[in-house]
């Protein structure tokens, strides 16, 4: 099944405030953290949201995220299981998250694009790749995410290139970032290049990622990973010896 194929069916839920997701909410306070000892998949379906920092209306970048997460939503029907899938598209919030890493203001759309994140299931973090690196919107976006917002949070790691000379970027500088986040990647990232595209080698790693991500999800990994550290906060010793 060609990419094109894959994605002719599927429906992102899209938002009001621009990009994909689900509508923001006006006049929050602040961020709740969710329940993660509730069980995952809250509601009648699991909700993966694709974080794309693509620049173009229809961005590679975004088609690639959007891709892997269909993946996923196959993997998980397959399980019977339903998936609701969302996009955010970064570069309709460009000027709310430039003003909250100057100011610290956060717009009420913003907040919204907050929560649409931390009470995702999974992420799929995708990015261009500019100069061998993220692009500067992906990680001014990351940079004002509250630092135990995504924790335990399984994440695939997606980008995009004028050629695989960036092919380690997703696995040096993207998983080095959310590792500090203290997210989880599966093992399976992918970079796409312009020769890339159409070609069965993507496909299977996008195929890769996607039944990696579900296979998490469906484990139950963020609730078992939270109260392994509750766990381990319990039995920590209230004073290191200094040797």
């Amino acid at each position: 099944m060609g990419q094109d194929t894959a994605m002719a069916d599927v429906q992102f839920v899209r938002s009001a405030a621009g990009g994909y997701g689900q509508p923001a909410h006006a006049g929050i306070v602040g961020v709740s953290q969710p329940d993660v000892h509730a069980p995952e998949g809250r509601g009648d379906a699991y909700r993966i949201t694709v974080v794309s920092a693509g620049v173009s209306e229809h961005s590679a970048t975004g088609r690639l995220g959007d891709a892997v997460a269909v993946r996923t939503q196959e993997t998980l029907q397959r399980h019977g299981h339903e998936c609701e899938l969302r996009h955010i598209a970064l570069k309709d919030f460009a000027a709310d998250i430039a003003v909250a890493a100057v100011d610290y203001h956060m717009s009420d759309a913003l907040r919204g694009v907050f929560e649409q994140v931390i009470s995702s299931d999974a992420l799929i973090a995708a990015t261009p790749v500019f100069k061998a690196s993220y692009s500067g919107l992906f990680k001014s976006f990351w940079d004002i995410v509250d630092v135990d917002a995504i924790v335990n949070m399984p994440v695939v790691l997606v980008a995009t290139g004028g050629s695989r000379r960036h092919a380690l970027v997703p696995d040096t500088a993207m998983r080095s970032l959310f590792a500090f986040l203290r997210a989880i990647p599966t093992p399976t990232s992918l970079l796409a290049a312009g020769e890339d595209w159409g070609s069965a080698e993507l496909e299977a790693r996008q195929r890769r990622a996607g039944e990696e991500l579900a296979a998490m999800i469906l484990a139950g990994l963020r609730s078992t990973m939270a109260a392994a550290d509750a766990d381990a906060a319990h039995d920590a010793p209230s004073q290191i010896p200094v040797r």
